[in-house]
């Protein structure tokens, strides 16, 4: 590191952004982070300084980040850290305007990066590239679902097409399930339907990458052991694997892109791999596994910025990923299914650090009071059911 480092911003502290500040700031790296929620817990973080701003998601980003540019006036470029999709699309939209005052690793390529966050590209170029992926449709109205559904096999899996949608995954087991998500799916119009792919959590892979105008900088391959709801990833471990780094390079070669990726596979009973989605933009809900195992993504983003040498580390394997801020029973799942988890590994937790303990103390606080009100949502969708029958 150089005696006087450039600031790096990181735009969110929800979980995702609190991880890659912990991890900037672990490196000695400086940190300003921009957040327009003053009630997530991320914010109380010692790890950064701290900018309220009005708008950090969809097109009001780049008026913030052009604002707090102007106000401040950076000696060089700040390093830039997104943690959504919606940011991702709006900075790739303004690409130009946000290049004046931001360095930011994958710009010159945001031409191949925006199409790649729309699920409704992922099916072209897994065709180009000889990917396996679910049968799927694109559904605009919600009264063609089933016509336009009617040669699928259930389960089918509903997604939004947009990112941050209001729902991430939804599972039909049958034609008659349609009824109650059916208001759920209609707000989020237009949205994938796929065919399940057999197989529970434990088979989905992922593989995420760092490049540099298609070439690799860092890798970091792992799998997940739960979710919940589908989709978001709660329980993950570290798992090399050459093969899931080879059809992740393969998945986004010939688009010389540079910045963080990833890639999501399900391997189904006959041992082929599907394509679930990828990552463009910005690293996955999970980027603290990859430092907690050795692979430090954000700071060796942050070092490939500011040509101040690149300094990779193999992969290990020595902690579990938790992200008991979704799952606060995960710990508890993991003695029922993988018990031997909790005595070979260490855990990383989205929020818990004891040099940084006022964001948990916060998450915890905050689940403690909402404690009763889940439990009556329970009794009320349990007496439901009952009822129903």
């Amino acid at each position: 590191m150089t005696d006087d480092p450039r600031l790096a911003i990181v735009v969110g502290l929800c979980a995702h952004g609190l991880t890659i500040v912990r991890d900037l700031n672990r490196r000695g790296i400086p940190v300003l982070a921009l957040e327009s929620n003053c009630k997530l817990p991320g914010v109380l973080t010692h790890y950064a300084e701290i900018e309220f701003v009005g708008e950090i998601n969809g097109d009001g980003l780049v008026a913030s980040l052009l604002k707090v540019a102007k106000a401040r006036q950076f000696p060089e470029k700040p390093v830039l850290f997104l943690t959504n999709d919606r940011m991702v699309e709006a900075v790739g939209k303004a690409s130009e305007a946000v290049s004046r005052y931001y360095a930011l690793s994958w710009l010159p390529a945001a031409v191949d990066i925006v199409p790649l966050l729309s699920k409704a590209n992922i099916e072209r170029r897994c065709i180009e590239a000889g990917f396996n992926y679910p049968h799927s449709s694109m559904i605009f109205n919600i009264a063609d679902f089933l016509a336009d559904t009617n040669d699928f096999e259930y389960p089918l899996i509903v997604k939004p097409s947009r990112p941050l949608s209001s729902f991430k995954t939804l599972v039909l087991e049958s034609p008659a399930s349609l009824g109650a998500v059916e208001g759920q799916i209609t707000d989020c119009l237009p949205v994938i339907v796929q065919e399940f792919i057999p197989g529970d959590d434990s088979r989905i892979t992922f593989g995420a990458l760092l490049l540099d105008q298609g070439r690799l900088v860092a890798r970091f391959e792992g799998r997940k052991l739960r979710s919940r709801p589908m989709g978001h990833t709660t329980v993950a471990i570290s798992e090399p694997s050459d093969e899931v780094h080879a059809l992740a390079m393969r998945f986004f070669e010939g688009k010389a892109l540079s910045g963080p990726v990833s890639l999501e596979l399900k391997r189904d009973d006959d041992g082929r791999y599907w394509v679930i989605e990828p990552t463009v933009g910005r690293t996955d809900f999970w980027v603290g596994i990859c430092s907690a195992n050795g692979v430090n993504l954000p700071a060796i983003e942050y070092q490939q910025m500011t040509k101040d040498g690149v300094h990779t580390h193999d992969q290990t394997i020595s902690a579990v990923w938790v992200n008991g801020e979704r799952d606060p029973g995960a710990l508890f799942w993991m003695l029922l299914n993988y018990p031997s988890y909790l005595f070979r590994y260490s855990f990383r937790g989205v929020y818990f650090d004891t040099a940084d303990f006022k964001p948990w103390l916060a998450c915890f606080k905050g689940q403690v009071s909402a404690l009763p009100l889940r439990v009556i949502r329970k009794l009320a969708k349990g007496l439901s059911l009952v009822s129903d029958r």
